[in-house]
């Protein structure tokens, strides 16, 4: 546990940390400044945190858990998901994602509207928009920012402007502190190395980022706070861990069907046993999917045989 805390701020980039620091009502300044910058066409004074967990229309339908999902006075919806691990289908899932909250919107406008036939509901929606925090390199470019919305595949004309995506890789982001000439600059700079800093930049000495650093001093968590944190921080390494071993071992054993039986066979073993032994602390489920691999009924299943 020593080890642990050479460090004098929490990692933002691990789930635990990254909720801390945009997911808790205390600190939703922090998030409000962060959406300004990542979504500067919109007036985002105030915001109201929402469930982080959704459920389908049907009851068999899967549910989604979100990092942080909230919504501003005029209506509009932010989901922020923070993505360590690389996932080849983030951007599906960043699209499946976006449909809970868009259907949500009918379901509530159509309430509001029930009995008055004079006013039916026209599929007014107030915008639903997607931020992905990424700790990887997902596309292989140069870009470190990626905006994707509905447009005309001709002219280039909006089709909505109430659906779109930010995808920020912080992997990418290699400034140094001399080197931060805008408001992004900073915040990727502080996401990419807060854990690995001891002292508040020059360049970041905003208001913002003193509550920031005030609020990821390790110091400052009391003892349940810190055990949650070492937890989600080593279930964040082995799987780095795993997945560079799996790496190296597949590049020495050079033959495809060498990689597909180590999936197979190597890492969805290990993957099962570490999810059981999350699972044993706690952790969320949806946590764990992101952590192994494994999908949320494949983690639910190990859940029902552990407590056989």
């Amino acid at each position: 546990m020593e080890e642990t805390f050479k460090a004098r701020y929490i990692d933002p980039m691990i789930d635990w940390s990254f909720k801390r620091l945009f997911g808790s009502e205390v600190n939703k300044d922090i998030l409000i400044e962060f959406l300004k910058v990542i979504f500067p066409e919109f007036d985002i004074e105030d915001i109201t945190y929402l469930p982080s967990e959704q459920l389908g229309i049907m009851e068999k339908d899967r549910r989604a858990v979100f990092d942080v999902i909230c919504r501003a006075p005029d209506g509009k919806e932010f989901l922020v998901e923070v993505q360590r691990g690389a996932q080849e289908h983030f951007f599906e899932r960043a699209l499946y994602y976006t449909s809970f909250p868009i259907l949500k919107q009918g379901k509530k406008a159509m309430e509001k509207e029930e009995g008055d036939p004079k006013r039916p509901w026209n599929f007014r929606l107030d915008g639903v928009f997607f931020l992905g925090v990424l700790n990887y390199k997902h596309l292989d470019d140069d870009r470190i920012e990626h905006r994707y919305w509905l447009r005309e595949g001709t002219t280039g004309e909006t089709m909505t402007d109430k659906l779109k995506f930010v995808f920020v890789e912080v992997a990418k982001f290699n400034k140094t502190e001399d080197e931060l000439t805008t408001d992004l600059d900073k915040w990727l700079y502080m996401l990419k190395n807060l854990s690995d800093l001891l002292e508040r930049p020059a360049a970041l000495r905003d208001k913002i980022f003193k509550r920031i650093f005030d609020v990821a001093e390790i110091s400052s968590l009391d003892d349940e706070d810190k055990k949650n944190y070492i937890n989600n921080m080593q279930t964040a390494r082995d799987t780095y861990n795993q997945l560079e071993y799996a790496k190296k071992k597949g590049r020495e054993e050079g033959l495809q069907a060498g990689i597909e039986k180590g999936r197979e066979q190597g890492i969805e073993k290990r993957s099962r046993e570490i999810a059981v032994n999350l699972l044993r602390i706690n952790l969320p489920i949806q946590t764990i999917c992101e952590a192994t691999g494994l999908s949320f009924e494949e983690i639910t299943k190990l859940q029902s045989e552990a407590l056989q």
